[in-house]
């Protein structure tokens, strides 16, 4: 069995170390992926979502007392990502190739939102101005040029349908985090009203469930998309939710959560092994065997809002049976890396270790941590 002692010596002896040196891109910035011996791979795109990701991952590795270069790998990446990724009309672009240039400058409400996560981890672990004034930038990109009349944000920039609910749940995650970061009330006002459209659009009330895509206004998209369900995103919602509900005092909110979370464990889970499948129908019938790593990150942040916010006395064993199950399974290449996915069938789908998955790892293996450290 792992515990919060075996997580700390993975994150802080073998995660961290390999990817602040081989994770480095030689071009600047961080790489998108190692090898699953942990080698850096060949020079390619670099989305801006992980430039913005590994920043959030080495502010918290610094706040945390990891001993190696955190703030170096953070304000590195903080100069990378706000000189290289900013478009000259406002907003992040998507992706610069390998020539450094643009590659791809559709301007998303999901990049802008990591962005805003990367300045107030920034900004809680070293201070300054420069990350909050970055932060103010972003969100008044997205007020003035990608705000919907009926509520959230449009897709990017160019426009694109259909609408999703994902980047307005890293939005709200965002702000919670700013608000922490400097205890200004706006930015929780911020997330509240994420929550509000959360629940007015995104949760179909006969099941319980949250929907992922959605037409211009809100009603759920026509086709397969709209009883496409991913219980990582019901796991990951049940966490955000208890989070604002501890800072804001709404119980309401965290009372929300719970179908989630009843639906992702009782329809989204893999009843042999116990693990989330990425995708399940609106009946909850698997339509993708697979099982993403960030799908179990996500279920162990939610047991563990459970086990530590409600009555749910099994959480804490849920808990525990995902975290051994990363490391047997998506850890169990060593080298500071990871197998990101598994088929139906068991057998391992990705031939790198993608950076991008690190963000959940390490705010997951935080939450463990914490609360049991606590228990």
């Amino acid at each position: 069995m792992i515990d919060a002692a075996g997580v700390r010596r993975w994150l802080f002896e073998q995660a961290l170390p390999a990817w602040a040196k081989a994770g480095l891109d030689p071009a600047g910035g961080f790489a998108e992926s190692l090898g699953l011996d942990g080698r850096p791979q060949p020079g390619g795109v670099q989305r801006m979502r992980v430039q913005a990701r590994q920043i959030y991952v080495y502010c918290h590795a610094f706040i945390d007392g990891w001993p190696g270069p955190a703030r170096a790998a953070a304000d590195a990446g903080f100069k990378h990502l706000t000189e290289r990724f900013w478009h000259p009309d406002g907003g992040f672009v998507f992706s610069l190739g390998a020539d450094g240039k643009v590659a791809n400058d559709r301007r998303e409400s999901y990049e802008q939102a990591f962005a805003l996560l990367a300045f107030a981890s920034h900004h809680r672990a070293f201070g300054g101005a420069a990350s909050l004034d970055w932060a103010r930038r972003t969100l008044d990109f997205l007020d003035t040029r990608l705000a919907a009349a009926n509520g959230g944000y449009r897709e990017s920039l160019p426009d694109a349908l259909p609408r999703r609910q994902n980047p307005h749940m890293h939005l709200m995650e965002a702000l919670m985090a700013l608000f922490e970061a400097t205890g200004e009330a706006d930015y929780l006002k911020r997330a509240g009203a994420l929550v509000a459209l959360m629940r007015r659009h995104f949760i179909d009330p006969a099941s319980g469930t949250l929907g992922e895509f959605f037409s211009e206004d809100w009603a759920p998209a026509p086709g397969d998309e709209g009883t496409h369900l991913e219980p990582g995103h019901h796991y990951e919602w049940t966490w955000l939710l208890h989070q604002y509900a501890g800072l804001s005092g709404d119980r309401e909110a965290a009372r929300a959560a719970h179908p989630l979370y009843r639906f992702a464990v009782v329809k989204g889970t893999d009843p042999v092994d116990g693990l989330a499948y990425d995708v399940v129908g609106r009946d909850g019938g698997a339509r993708q065997g697979s099982k993403r790593l960030w799908v179990q990150t996500e279920a162990l942040k939610a047991h563990l809002a459970m086990a530590e916010q409600t009555a749910d006395t099994a959480a804490l064993g849920r808990a525990q049976a995902t975290l051994d199950a990363i490391f047997a399974r998506y850890l169990a290449t060593g080298h500071g890396v990871w197998q990101d996915q598994f088929a139906a069938d068991g057998r391992p789908m990705a031939a790198s270790a993608p950076a991008s998955s690190f963000y959940h790892l390490y705010l997951a293996f935080s939450e463990y941590q914490r609360v049991c450290a606590l228990a």
